[in-house]
């Protein structure tokens, strides 16, 4: 779901930093404000009037505040490549036999969904799935054809 694969070249990806949603991402790991939780849930989803709302942005911040070593353990490993110091490696991508479904929103702005195509165009036996008004949350902004999709794909595998 909306996976990173490492530093590929994209058209439309960050140039040469992390994208404009992990940038918020981590501002919002350095201060779990509700005001951050708020702009990290506006990057992560496309219907921000339906999602970044008061409530579920504090909670957010309050569970987050809860959790200091969490948050402490994400900004100190920024340095190390976090949230993934180990990336995948591209050549291995062919090698993979599993039936892989790969589910991507088209606005995500945190990966891009060039992403997406790359490992569809090297995963020998994955399929696509982007969501159009959809952001990096999928499972969430659209929870039912989300779950759908998976469901269909464990019974059909």
């Amino acid at each position: 779901m909306d996976p990173p694969v490492g530093r590929i070249p994209t058209l439309f990806g960050a140039g040469d930093g992390p994208s404009e949603g992990l940038k918020v991402l981590i501002e919002a790991y350095r201060d779990a404000s509700p005001e951050n939780m708020r702009r990290l849930v506006e990057i992560m989803v496309y219907d921000k009037a339906r999602f970044a709302i008061p409530e579920p942005c504090k909670a957010r911040s309050d569970a987050a505040l809860a959790r200091p070593e969490h948050l402490r353990n994400y900004v100190d490993g920024l340095p190390q490549g976090a949230p993934l110091p180990k990336w995948v490696k591209p050549e291995l991508l062919p090698v993979i036999q599993v039936p892989t479904l790969l589910i991507h929103g088209r606005n995500d702005r945190v990966v891009s969904y060039e992403t997406s195509l790359f490992l569809l165009a090297n995963i020998p036996n994955s399929r696509l799935v982007v969501l159009n008004h959809c952001g990096h949350w999928a499972m969430i902004e659209h929870a039912d054809e989300f779950d759908r999709l998976v469901t269909d794909f464990v019974a059909d595998n």
